[in-house]
């Protein structure tokens, strides 16, 4: 009987073996390792709504760049935006658009649309980001996220989808391309600065039109409640048009001038400059430049001409405009 048991036994745990065996064997054979995402370029190709976008990267060598490692944000445009880009200019396809802007001009265009961070739509905010394109001083052009209601950026492209992951970023996308902006159109995609734009429309001398096409200049940019703080101190005005009034559209623009200087200062470049009085576009009667102090501490501040008001305070800097630089005041200058 024992032989009998010991036998069935051996044979019972043989062929509990075998079971066992070729089922890990199955498992094994049937176990596929997730590749996880693949990198930005390939992601954007294999989808078909930015075949002309994928076209635009090759034409720069920009794919080979977002195939690579590193950590990138690309706010894609598909090709619906591309094509409503193309008839605003006037231009017929993408070989037209390379051809007016060249080869680099359309590298720095799509470059316009990087971020050198990974950035995710939870960790959007309201305000200027550096993109990996540059303005004629190799200098990191800037571009405006407003996320008020439907995110935006420069006041002209909504985000229709986010977070597409890939191995070396992510892609969100837009429904316009963005193109490089001026110094007045970096100021004006911004609300808070819309008392500024508004006195630089009126005042003489066109100078929205000015730091729109000129350059290179450094504007030091007062905000709205700037502008409220000198309407509350003059007598007799109660709204910006009555300063206007008061000031004389050839008053405001010397107020506005004194905000201005020739040549981009950066941040980094104010510990270099010469001396702390700095000159600017403003001129007394003599025609001798106005200009004011700028005092460097725990926070940078700014001495202008005028007893009567309290140091500007420079709440943001380094604001990149395709012809110069914004940094941004929380009082308006007087000479």
């Amino acid at each position: 009987m024992r032989t009998v048991f010991k036998r069935g036994f051996i044979v019972l745990f043989s062929a509990l073996f075998l079971i066992t065996a070729c089922s890990d064997d199955d498992d094994q054979n049937n176990t596929t390792t997730d590749p996880g995402p693949e990198s930005l370029t390939a992601t954007l190709a294999a989808d078909a709504r930015f075949t002309i976008l994928v076209d635009a990267l090759q034409r720069t060598g920009l794919d080979a760049t977002l195939d690579a490692s590193g950590t990138y944000t690309v706010f894609a445009p598909t090709n619906t935006a591309f094509a409503a880009a193309l008839d605003e200019l006037g231009l017929d396809d993408l070989d037209a658009l390379e051809t007016a802007l060249g080869m680099d001009g359309l590298r720095n265009v799509l470059l316009y649309h990087v971020l050198g961070a990974k950035v995710m739509a939870a960790d959007v905010s309201t305000g200027y980001v550096s993109t990996l394109a540059s303005n004629g001083d190799g200098d990191a052009l800037s571009a405006y996220i407003e996320v008020a209601g439907m995110v935006k950026l420069n006041g002209v492209s909504e985000v229709e989808e986010t977070d597409i992951m890939a191995s070396n970023g992510v892609a969100h996308v837009i429904k316009a391309v963005i193109l490089p902006m001026s110094i007045t159109d970096l100021i004006a995609v911004n609300s808070n600065y819309s008392s500024l734009v508004t006195a630089l429309t009126v005042a003489d001398g066109s100078l929205d039109s000015v730091l729109a096409v000129g350059g290179d200049f450094t504007v030091f940019a007062p905000d709205n409640g700037a502008f409220d703080d000198v309407v509350a101190a003059t007598p007799g005005v109660t709204n910006l048009n009555e300063l206007v009034a008061a000031l004389g559209t050839d008053g405001l623009a010397t107020v506005l001038l004194y905000h201005v200087t020739n040549g981009v200062i950066l941040a980094g470049d104010l510990p270099n400059l010469s001396s702390n009085t700095v000159s600017t576009l403003a001129v007394d009667a003599g025609g001798t430049s106005l200009t004011w102090d700028l005092n460097l501490g725990t926070e940078v501040s700014i001495t202008d001409g005028s007893m009567a008001t309290d140091d500007a305070i420079v709440t943001e800097v380094d604001i990149v405009a395709t012809n110069g630089a914004i940094h941004f005041i929380d009082a308006v200058l007087l000479p």
